[in-house]
């Protein structure tokens, strides 16, 4: 096993605000727009992210087994931009039996780690496009999530530095504090309930509770990320966002968010907006 790597030091915060406020207008902008700018800078961050994935688990090659893994992303997103995102998580799910079969033949110990990555993006992706083109709200909920998101990373590292105090996971990321934590819970609580319920009727507790566990659910996204790469001995995905890494260093807080608000929505009587 690969020796974990060292944190990121705290010397780069100007640079990740300058990378910051150089990628947000143009994120918000898709988001306001939509199809078909929203659903192509989704694809390509999922296609990137795939790259990432593949070269974290093979000692940065990219060979057989990335190709199928972005094979599979591509076909998900194909499949869910054609309105049929059941066939996008069915595409997903097939590439991740191929991906453990291939794994076994080659050998080595990352076929289980190729088919969590297939799984992890394909499903962001299919989500992430599924909410956008939610009818009527999807605009609005995909601010919120971006933003909520945001937030709980926002609340995490300056709560985190501020306050310090009992590490939340010290053997996965050492950096991170329970702290941290409830500081990301908070802000993006706060800014839940005030974007959920701006101008309608709706039931402030419940979108304040929605933002809180979408910190915590981001929270889990962001581990298990930083899980596989101690796992590989690698300490960013790639270089491709100045400051932040590689866009699943940046991204892995959406990883299982997106799901689970897609699940919440499906499963909800209520809706949310």
């Amino acid at each position: 096993m690969a020796q974990p790597p060292p944190d990121r030091k705290p010397g780069n915060l100007r640079l990740r605000i300058l990378s910051a406020l150089v990628f947000a207008p143009p994120v918000f902008a898709v988001i306001h727009v939509g199809s078909p700018w929203f659903d192509a800078v989704v694809v390509i961050a999922g296609l990137l992210m795939s790259w990432e994935w593949a070269r974290m688990c093979c000692d940065g090659e990219y060979a057989l087994p990335g190709w199928l893994l972005t094979v599979g992303i591509a076909g998900a997103a194909a499949a869910t931009m054609a309105g049929t995102p059941l066939l996008g998580i069915a595409v997903v799910a097939i590439v991740a039996i191929i991906l453990v079969l291939v794994g076994r033949m080659a050998g080595g110990g990352m076929a289980g780690y190729l088919a969590f990555g297939v799984v992890l993006i394909g499903i962001f992706t299919v989500s992430f496009l599924w909410i956008r083109d939610f009818p009527d709200s999807g605009k609005e909920l995909t601010i919120w999530l971006v933003l909520a998101v945001w937030f709980t990373d926002t609340g995490g590292y300056f709560f985190g530095r501020a306050v310090g105090g009992a590490k939340l996971a010290p053997r996965i990321s050492p950096n991170k504090t329970w702290a941290g934590l409830g500081g990301g819970i908070l802000l993006a609580s706060i800014w839940s309930g005030f974007w959920l319920t701006a101008d309608r009727d709706t039931d402030v507790i419940f979108k304040v509770a929605a933002g809180a566990i979408v910190a915590i659910v981001a929270q889990f996204g962001d581990l298990a990320v930083s899980a596989v790469k101690r796992k590989f001995g690698v300490k960013d995905t790639s270089g491709l966002i100045p400051g932040h890494g590689g866009i699943l260093d940046r991204l892995d807080g959406m990883l299982m968010t997106a799901p689970w608000v897609a699940f919440a929505i499906l499963s909800s009587d209520r809706g949310w907006i």
